[in-house]
C-alpha cells in the first residue's frame, strides 16, 4: 500500500494511491482544500483522532469530501469497520468547467477494503514527509488558499505512534507547543 502527495506547486499536486495491487494518480487543484479535506475527514473516523478533542473539533463527515481535479470532481468516501476501511472513489461533473450534461459522470473509480491502520500509517509517513521536506509556510506558499493540516496531522502522528488519543485537555488553556513541536520533528516507522 502506497499513498504520496507530490508536485505541490502553483496550486497543483499529484497524489498517487497503490492499493491491493491497483494504482492510481490523480490531480486535485487549489479550489479545493484537497490535502486538508482528506487528512480532516480521516482523522474524523479514527478513533483516536477525536476521544478528547472538543466537540466539532474533528465532526464526522457524511458524504465523504471532493476535490477539484480540473474537468471532475474526485469524490472520496471512507466507511471504517473496526480494522477494515472501505475506499470508493468517484468521478463527477465539474459544472464550474462543463454545464453540459455528461453521461460519462458518475463513474466509480475505486472501491476496495484494505486495513484501516496500515492505511492511516501510509497517510502519516507521506505527511511528515511533506510538512519536513516543504514547512507549514512553503506549503502554503505553494498550495497559494489553504494550510497544511497541521492539527489533522497531529492527531493522526500522535495515534499511529502511541496508540492513543493527543490529549490536548492536559492544559487548562490550550495545548503544549513544545509537545507539538516534538511531534512534528519525531520521525515515524
Amino acid at each position: 500500500m502506497k499513498f504520496s502527495y507530490v508536485d505541490i506547486r502553483s496550486g497543483n499536486a499529484t497524489c498517487a494511491l497503490e492499493v491491493n495491487g491497483q494504482k492510481f494518480e490523480f490531480h486535485p487543484t487549489f479550489h479545493s482544500d484537497a490535502l486538508g479535506d482528506f487528512v480532516s475527514y480521516l482523522a474524523s473516523i479514527h478513533p483516536l483522532c477525536k476521544l478528547s478533542w472538543k466537540d466539532g473539533a474533528f465532526h464526522k463527515i457524511n458524504g465523504g469530501i471532493e476535490w477539484h481535479n480540473g474537468p471532475y470532481l474526485l469524490r472520496w468516501e471512507f466507511k471504517r469497520d473496526f480494522e477494515d476501511l472501505e475506499i470508493t472513489i468517484t468521478e463527477n461533473q465539474n459544472p464550474m468547467v462543463d454545464r453540459t450534461k455528461n453521461t460519462n459522470f458518475p463513474r466509480t473509480v475505486l472501491k476496495t477494503k484494505c486495513n484501516f491502520n496500515e492505511f492511516t500509517l501510509c497517510v502519516v509517513k507521506e505527511l511528515d514527509r511533506v510538512i519536513k521536506q516543504r514547512g507549514i509556510l512553503g506549503y502554503r506558499q505553494e498550495w497559494q488558499n489553504y494550510t497544511f493540516p497541521v492539527d489533522g496531522f497531529l492527531a493522526l502522528k500522535y495515534a499511529c505512534l502511541y496508540k492513543k488519543p493527543f490529549e490536548i485537555t492536559k492544559k487548562q488553556n490550550g495545548t503544549s507547543l513544545e509537545e507539538e513541536l516534538n511531534l512534528v520533528i519525531k520521525n515515524i516507522d
